[in-house]
């Protein structure tokens, strides 16, 4: 009984016995799994100090310098020369090639004032690969500095087309060069239709600058029309705008044949129509008619297949109805009928003119009240323009009055002429 229970004792002490093939096979698949988690670590930039020894492959080095491009990009943080230097040395002892780690030793070298070594660095860098945007942004800054307008904007284009994320600081430098007229002439290559970046130029340019009056010039200067995309109609109209609101009425004069949808014979209309069809062109060449505004205007058709324009201005309220730009040329007046009216009592409309360039800029002439009974229906009356005056500035003003409904008019046979034909 007794042998009987210690051999099956012996047997049980044998069963809870470690066996060495099994504790090295677990270690070796331990070792595996960490490698393993490592190298995955390392593939989605996420840096763990322990595996540095093991190299670029268990290590992830790249993560580390990303995060200090960024911090140094957005002023999060001022790294020293010397992190700079160590962070893009290290990288380059991982991948020798790397042109964002030579990027960071450009960096330091730059930092201690050592232009020259970050300038050889930098070019070292680009002959890698002419793909990284950082290298690319240093060296056309670089060029800019230097006056080397052209080079430098061959990189700041590489830039948007390789890597559009960082088109936007590109665009703002691009913009910030419109402003200089030595800087404007290096831009005329770049101003095309198939040039995929011009848009985003135009725009930010047109909604950013202090003054308008650069990015007219800029066209101008070019001596060309401007490119044709339907995409930049809008932006066309906002720079028009800028540059009237601004002062450089001289500018939008010239500019506005340039244009795709201006023409000189917008200049001399102000019927509002060409062949029974309305004026194409940006306001206030064409006429501009305030939206969501107490006063107002529209284009109307006639009885008698004619074309017109309707003036309102709601109760209680005075301000333009509508503005257009002409050039008078060799005109002295202006001409139109009162097709019919809506009065309120107290209300009033007239056509005011400003001289806004020329020999008469600042005065104005205004007509008689077009609501009152002294301006007959369906006659032709005339107002007399500023004389001496290379661009007029045309409003209908209207004060509302006192009524339940707008006070409102319709005119037609809007033109300009060379004598007085009615009274005025």
């Amino acid at each position: 009984m007794t042998d009987s229970y210690r051999a099956r004792s012996r047997q049980g002490g044998q069963a809870f016995r470690l066996n060495p093939r099994l504790l090295v096979a677990g270690f070796v698949g331990a070792m595996l799994a960490a490698l393993s988690f490592s190298q995955v670590a390392a593939s989605i930039g996420v840096a763990i100090e322990t595996f540095r020894p093991l190299g670029g492959s268990f290590f992830s080095w790249r993560a580390g310098q990303r995060n200090l491009a960024l911090s140094l990009y957005q002023g999060r943080k001022k790294a020293t020369p010397a992190t700079l230097i160590a962070a893009g040395r290290a990288g380059l002892i991982y991948a020798p090639l790397s042109a964002r780690s030579m990027w960071l030793v450009g960096q330091g070298f730059e930092a201690r004032k050592r232009n020259d070594a970050a300038l050889r660095v930098m070019t070292r860098a680009e002959k890698v690969t002419r793909r990284d945007a950082a290298v690319q942004l240093w060296l056309g800054d670089n060029k800019l500095r230097k006056g080397k307008i052209a080079a430098s904007l061959r990189h700041y284009d590489l830039i948007i087309r390789t890597e559009p994320e960082a088109g936007g600081e590109v665009i703002n430098r691009l913009a910030a060069i419109m402003t200089a007229r030595e800087g404007r002439r290096y831009l005329f290559p770049y101003i095309r239709a198939d040039n995929e970046w011009l848009p985003s130029l135009l725009v930010a340019a047109t909604e950013r600058l202090p003054k308008a009056e650069p990015i007219g010039r800029l066209f101008l200067e070019r001596k060309g029309k401007a490119p044709n995309l339907p995409e930049l109609d809008p932006t066309y109209a906002r720079l028009v705008l800028r540059l009237v609101s601004e002062g450089a009425d001289d500018v939008a004069l010239q500019l506005y044949p340039l244009l795709p949808q201006g023409s000189n014979a917008a200049l001399a209309n102000v019927s509002g129509v060409v062949g029974g069809k309305p004026l194409t062109g940006y306001p206030p060449f064409i006429w501009y008619f305030p939206d969501g505004e107490p006063q107002g205007g529209t284009l109307v058709g006639l009885d008698d297949g004619g074309s017109g324009i309707e003036f309102f201005g709601a109760s209680g309220t005075v301000g333009n109805a509508a503005t257009k730009l002409i050039a008078p040329q060799a005109a002295t007046q202006l001409r139109w009928r009162v097709q019919q009216r809506s009065p309120n009592l107290q209300s009033a409309a007239s056509w005011v003119a400003t001289c806004l360039s020329g020999k008469a800029e600042g005065q104005s002439r205004a007509s008689i009240d077009l609501l009152g009974d002294a301006a007959p229906l369906r006659k032709t009356l005339t107002m007399q323009l500023p004389a001496d005056c290379e661009l007029v500035r045309l409003e209908m003003r209207v004060t509302g009055g006192i009524g339940r409904d707008p006070a409102s008019l319709i005119v037609s046979h809007l033109g300009l002429a060379k004598a007085a034909v009615g009274r005025d």
